[in-house]
């Protein structure tokens, strides 16, 4: 919800053609968003066939389903992405672990090259060092 303004605004609102006064802890931008919201929903509903013909109160009670089924399949679309969110969360904590497990593998792998590459060289040393005193004897 929008930020609460100081007071309570009171503010005209048109829903089904008829002016309602409404004041409440939200904006008046939010709560002309909400009565513009319902409003549009009932002019849907009014596309129905015979909905003008059903009880004042059948209308509201189908209005309430509505857009009780909205919010129902928003709450789903939400949870259903924070999972998603949460998966994606695991993987990339997962995938960072691999990352760091390879990267401590790499380091090791590169002291090993340069411990072998250091024995290599003290034995191409001492190779050289034994052909050169048998050359002299």
């Amino acid at each position: 919800m929008d930020k609460k303004p100081e007071g309570n605004p009171k503010l005209s609102v048109i829903i089904d053609g008829k002016v309602y006064m409404l004041s409440g802890g939200s904006s008046e931008a939010y709560m002309q968003k909400i009565a513009s919201y319902v409003d549009n929903k009932i002019r849907e509903l009014k596309t129905i066939p015979n909905y003008q013909k059903l009880s004042p109160d059948y209308r509201h009670i189908l209005l309430c389903l509505n857009l009780t089924e909205e919010l129902f399949k928003s709450q789903d679309e939400k949870d259903v992405s924070s999972k998603e969110y949460q998966e994606k969360e695991e993987e990339i904590y997962r995938l960072k672990q691999e990352l760091v497990e390879k990267d401590m593998r790499i380091d090791t792998a590169n002291r090993l090259v340069i411990e072998y590459k250091t024995k290599v060289n003290e034995m191409q040393k001492r190779i050289i060092e034994l052909e050169t005193r048998h050359e002299l004897s």
